[in-house]
This record gives structure tokens, C-alpha cells and sequence, in this order.
């Protein structure tokens, strides 16, 4: 059941920022395909020193039709 925590889609209020890896992840893409995605420009990307992060609200609002959608749980 980590997959599925895992491809779950995050709130950018409570997680502004995501790793390579869990952008991989929720749009079913290698890691190695979603950083030369980040390189090209295709996925908004901030770099911290050497490390890559993806802001949440921006990934979202730009794949919001490739992103599974999330049920609310009650």
C-alpha cells in the first residue's frame, strides 16, 4: 500500500513543495524521465543548492488533467 500514499495527490497547503520522485510517481513516469522533464523546462522546478523540488500548487495547476483524481475522505 505505499504506492498508493505515495500517488496519492498532495495539498500544496500542507505540502508546498514535492520531490522528482513523487512527481514520478503520480504521473506514472520513471524518475529518470520526470527529472529530464524538470531539465527541458516541462515541469516547474526550484533548485536549492543540488537539490530539485517541484512546487506543489504550480505542478498541480499545470497537470491538473493528467493528475488522478483525489476522493475526499470523509
Amino acid at each position: 500500500m505505499p504506492t498508493t500514499a505515495v500517488r496519492a495527490v498532495p495539498d500544496a497547503t500542507a505540502e508546498p513543495t514535492i520531490t522528482a520522485k513523487r512527481v514520478a510517481a503520480i504521473l506514472g513516469i520513471s524518475i529518470r524521465h520526470a527529472y529530464a522533464a524538470i531539465e527541458r523546462g516541462d515541469i516547474p522546478s526550484i533548485r536549492v543548492g543540488r537539490k530539485v523540488v517541484v512546487p506543489t500548487a504550480r505542478f498541480l495547476a499545470q497537470y491538473s488533467d493528467l493528475v488522478p483524481e483525489q476522493t475526499q475522505a470523509a
